[in-house]
Parts: structure tokens; C-alpha cells; sequence
């Protein structure tokens, strides 16, 4: 009698340790579900996200290790203040296309650890002076295609930490006062300005000693606006293309490091300047391999107004000589016209 009482119970701890192993086996390769999640909201405990669909007002009760809370595409209209409770750990919030008209100062209260924060393609016209309240962490801002029509420096006082500001598609006109970027947003190296109405710009308004790249683009600017650059001495990219801008002085880029400016050919009534200005500094500072390849830059060379100081690194018997000058050019010259009498 006791054999078989010890049978079953080896058994039962067989079936039992079976069972366990099975419902672990079902739990790694399941989703992690969460405790609790908004009504019409998707909670992903594994990815630490939050989508939303369908709503009118911001919804609440996220999972509180949720990072990503992506609420683009609803109908928001108004957000109050402290509209984002137990979201301490959000990191990105996504609030494209929701047809907000107006934020009121504080909505992201609490949101300490927020860096990515996405408005565009809204309706606002005006941001709050406190609308940044609470998130000073702050280094992505998206507020693309909205209608804007100042620069919103009072509320952006409250990001010193910005690295990125994108401002495409608003309805800006003048950027001023002069410091306007130093004096709010100290550290931004990323500006977007494209596609307003922008026409005057205020002499300094752009300094700022992190400014690296300021796009221009598709504005209504008629001259480079170098004044207003004074003190970016770290600018390296510059964008001003679809500007009806007619004409660009010598020396409009002397004192920027700029490695890349974008223009619009059409728009320009001396584009040599421009060249000149562009490569200039790269040519005196790289040596250049002078063969027959180079012919099409030494041909240009001998069309500017200006002298192009371009010296050659190779081959050694040319190296340190004035690309204007090598006797390489000429050997290609007489080469090309005996292939075309040849021909």
C-alpha cells in the first residue's frame, strides 16, 4: 500500500513542475501585459509605450514606467494645466496633428525627463510664456506647421537645454530683438526656419556661439543677413535657398567656418561670389591632385573675377604649385583639342 501512495505523489510534483515550466515557457514569449491603461489606448509593458486613438481630451492613468506617449491624431482642441499626471518617466511625447488651438501654461508639469516633445502640424498661433514649465530638460522641440507668427522666445526661456528647434511651416516675419537666441536659447545648434514669411531680421538676433546649422529656406529675405549673424562663430551650414535675394557681397561669409551654404542659382544675380565664397578656404587649406580631371575647376578658375588661391599635392613634381599655373592643364588642353580635330 505505501508503493503506490508514493507513485502518486512523485506524480502529482511531476505534473505540477510541468505546469510551471509551461507557464513560464508562455510568459517570455507572450507580450508583457500592464496592470492598468486608459480606454482606448494601447499599453506596451515591454516597449514601455502608450498609444492613444479617438480622443477629445487627454487621456490619464498611463503605466508609470511608460517612456513613449504617442497621442498624434486625436482631437485636443485645449490642453489644461497638469494635463500629464504620472508621467514622470515620459522621455518622448508625440502630439502631431490633434488640432490644438492653445496649451496653457503647465500642461507638462511633472514630465521631468522629457526630451522630445512633438506640437506639429497644430493650430497655435501663440505659445503660452509658461507653456515649457517644468520640463527644463527639454532638447527636441517639433513645432512645424503651425501658425505662428513671432519667433516664441518668452516661452522657449524656460528650455535652456534646447539642442533642436524646428519652426518650418509657421507665419514668422521678423526675427527680432537683437541676443534673441543667446538670451533664450543658449545651447541650440539646430534652427528651422523654412517655408515663413521671414523679411527683416534684427542685427545680432541669430548670435549665439552654439548655432551650427540655420535654415532659411523658402523665406522672403532680398539679402544675406550677416548682421543679424554677428557673434555665430560657429555657424557651419546655412541654408537660403528660395530667397528673392539679388545680389551677395564678397565678404558675406568671411567670418563664419561655414562648410556648406545652400542656394538657390535662379535667385542670384552673381552666383561666382557665392562659389567663391563657398570653396575658397577649402582650396587653400586641402591640396589637390592636379591632373587632367581637375581641368573643369582650373577652366572656372580662369572665369571669376576673383583670384582662387589652390595649390597642388600630387603629383610630387607639381606638389606646392598654384593649381593656376601647373603645365598639367595645358598638356590636357592640347590633348582634348586633338581628340575633337580627330574625331
Amino acid at each position: 500500500m505505501f508503493f503506490p501512495i508514493y507513485f502518486l505523489t512523485f506524480t502529482s510534483q511531476m505534473l505540477l513542475l510541468s505546469a510551471a515550466t509551461l507557464l513560464l515557457i508562455l510568459t517570455l514569449s507572450s507580450p508583457i501585459k500592464v496592470g492598468k491603461c486608459p480606454k482606448d489606448c494601447s499599453c506596451d509593458g515591454a516597449k514601455l509605450s502608450a498609444v492613444c486613438v479617438g480622443h477629445t481630451k487627454v487621456p490619464r492613468g498611463f503605466p508609470a514606467k511608460t517612456q513613449l506617449l504617442d497621442l498624434r491624431g486625436n482631437h485636443f482642441h485645449y490642453i489644461p494645466a497638469l494635463s500629464f499626471p504620472g508621467t514622470v518617466q515620459v522621455v518622448s511625447l508625440h502630439l502631431e496633428s490633434c488640432r490644438i488651438r492653445e496649451i496653457e501654461g503647465g500642461a507638462f508639469q511633472g514630465m521631468n525627463h522629457l526630451l522630445y516633445l512633438y506640437l506639429s502640424d497644430n493650430n497655435l498661433t501663440l505659445l503660452d510664456p509658461k507653456i515649457f514649465a517644468g520640463i527644463q530638460n527639454l532638447t527636441y522641440l517639433h513645432l512645424e506647421g503651425n501658425q505662428l507668427t513671432q519667433f516664441p522666445g518668452s516661452a522657449l526661456s524656460l528650455v535652456p537645454n534646447l539642442f533642436v528647434l524646428h519652426l518650418e511651416r509657421n507665419n514668422i516675419s521678423k526675427l527680432e530683438p537683437s541676443g534673441l537666441l543667446s538670451s533664450v536659447t543658449p545651447t541650440l545648434r539646430e534652427l528651422y526656419l523654412s517655408n515663413n514669411s521671414i523679411s527683416v531680421i534684427t542685427r545680432g538676433a541669430l548670435s549665439s556661439a552654439s548655432i551650427g546649422s540655420l535654415y532659411l529656406d523658402s523665406n522672403q529675405l532680398i539679402e544675406v543677413p550677416t548682421s543679424a549673424l554677428t557673434g555665430a562663430p560657429n555657424l557651419e551650414e546655412l541654408s537660403l535657398s528660395q530667397n528673392p535675394i539679388l545680389r551677395v557681397e564678397r565678404k558675406a561669409f568671411q567670418r563664419f567656418r561655414l562648410s556648406n551654404i545652400i542656394f538657390c542659382p535662379n535667385c542670384l544675380s552673381d552666383l561666382n561670389v557665392l562659389i567663391l565664397q563657398l570653396i575658397s578656404d577649402r582650396l587653400v587649406n586641402n591640396p589637390l591632385l592636379c591632373s587632367c580631371a581637375l581641368l573643369p575647376l582650373r577652366r572656372w578658375m580662369e572665369t571669376v573675377r576673383f583670384e582662387v588661391s589652390a595649390t597642388c599635392g600630387n603629383p610630387p613634381d607639381l606638389r606646392g604649385q598654384q593649381v593656376r599655373d601647373a603645365d598639367v592643364f595645358t598638356s590636357c588642353l592640347e590633348n582634348a583639342s586633338m581628340n575633337q580635330k580627330g574625331s
